[in-house]
């Protein structure tokens, strides 16, 4: 009707007649179109009244997921019900989730636990060394672990390191601590071993003060090196095929339990670290052999165990350890060397130590070995036995008559 008003000027019979019927025309033409419209709005509302009650059951079931973090929840309530046998609706992937987070154990005579269990127990981190970072996790049981994760172990095959990992996990000695269980996975590992509470070996040459404790005394320091060397002498045994039994022995990877005594760690990991992160982070790549000649020996180890011997002594960080330019520092035997015999007593032991009086011949004995197990000439360095023998003689004073036991159980 609009339209016929505003061309009805100028334009006889626009809408088919006189005024009078054309207006009797747009009666009927506003029937049609309430009838059109309300047809319409009909459809209209009928379609949205059909798509409602549809998403009512998609909204209820993808309701959860769009929370953050449902996603993550579901999975480890996935992985307790496949690791408990119960019955899971989605079948496949709770058999898949259980077969990539399964532990494996490489002792009987520990508790039995779940990977699961060690993901949702309380954890610290001890820190992060070469490889990776450590943590403390405590288990619902009341059991502490210590998990240590591995991100440059693919040089070996998953049965030549599940073979490695039974190897190491089948060692029994007091002086080594044993690996519980591991986790294999081809961009990462995890180890597990027990929680030692007093720390390392570092902590209480170098951080006693910051961790409340007195300094250690000349016979707890002479009763670790005579541990060290006979876990040490174990590793010889137990694993003669390599060169280097342990290749990353340091007063870090000595831990002390409450008794004092030494327990090794971090042993027998040379054959699965990839080659080019060992020669960057392990401490027998750091040697003069490696230095000079690109080459590793079955005296490395015992230049190491020198190194220690001279730490443990003289309180002193050995540079050569430390991630500083090469050449930076005095390395810790060329400074022992340095300094004459005759003011050993004074110049170089430890201070710390306290009362030293009437154990000063068997320190020297001790700094002596120390200085000749990291000879910098491979051919002029002590071996391991005569290493050993001469350890074994020493005793916490002049004259004393300590019998140095160093059997083991192989």
């Amino acid at each position: 009707m609009v339209l016929c008003l505003m061309y009805r000027a100028g334009n006889k019979g626009l809408c088919g007649g006189p005024l009078s019927k054309c207006g009797k025309t747009s009666k009927g033409s506003i029937i049609v179109v309430v009838i059109v419209v309300g047809l319409a709005l009909g459809t209209i509302g009928a379609v949205i009244f059909i798509l409602s009650s549809r998403s009512k059951p998609v909204s209820s079931v993808e309701a959860p997921s769009s929370k953050p973090g449902s996603e993550k929840k579901t999975g480890i309530k996935e992985s307790e019900q496949a690791s408990h046998g119960s019955p899971d609706p989605s079948g496949s992937s709770s058999k898949k989730v259980e077969c990539t987070l399964k532990l494996t154990f490489v002792r009987d005579d520990r508790e039995m636990f779940e990977l699961q269990d060690l993901l949702r127990a309380s954890a610290e981190i001890l820190g992060s060394g070469s490889f990776g970072s450590s943590y403390k996790a405590g288990l619902a049981t009341g059991s502490v672990m210590v998990v240590k994760r591995f991100k440059q172990m693919n040089n070996l095959g998953k049965e030549e390191f599940q073979e490695h990992m039974r190897k190491l996990g089948s060692f029994s000695h007091p002086n080594l601590l044993p690996l519980v269980a591991y986790y294999y996975r081809k961009e990462e590992k995890l180890l597990v071993y027990d929680y030692v509470a007093k720390g390392s070996l570092a902590d209480h040459i170098h951080g006693h003060k910051a961790i409340g404790q007195l300094s250690l005394d000349w016979p707890t320091r002479l009763k670790i090196v005579k541990g060290i060397a006979k876990g040490l002498q174990y590793l010889y045994t137990g694993l003669p095929s390599l060169i280097v039994p342990h290749g990353h022995l340091k007063s870090s990877n000595v831990l002390l339990n409450e008794y004092w005594e030494p327990l090794l760690t971090d042993y027998g990991l040379v054959p699965v670290v990839n080659q080019e992160h060992a020669q960057q982070l392990m401490v027998v790549y750091k040697s003069p052999e490696y230095s000079q000649l690109g080459r590793i020996t079955k005296k490395t180890d015992v230049w190491s165990f020198g190194i220690l011997i001279l730490e443990i002594l003289t309180g002193k960080v050995p540079p050569n350890f430390l991630q500083k330019r090469k050449g930076s520092e005095e390395e810790l035997a060329s400074w022992v060397s340095s300094i004459v015999p005759e003011e050993w007593t004074e110049e170089v032991f430890d201070k710390e130590m306290g009362p030293i009086w009437g154990s000063e011949g068997e320190m020297l004995k001790l700094l002596k070995i120390g200085l000749d197990c990291c000879e910098g000439d491979v051919e002029k360095r002590c071996d391991w036995k005569e290493a050993v023998g001469r350890i074994e003689e020493l005793r916490e004073q002049d004259g004393d008559d300590d019998d140095g036991d160093f059997s083991y159980t192989s």
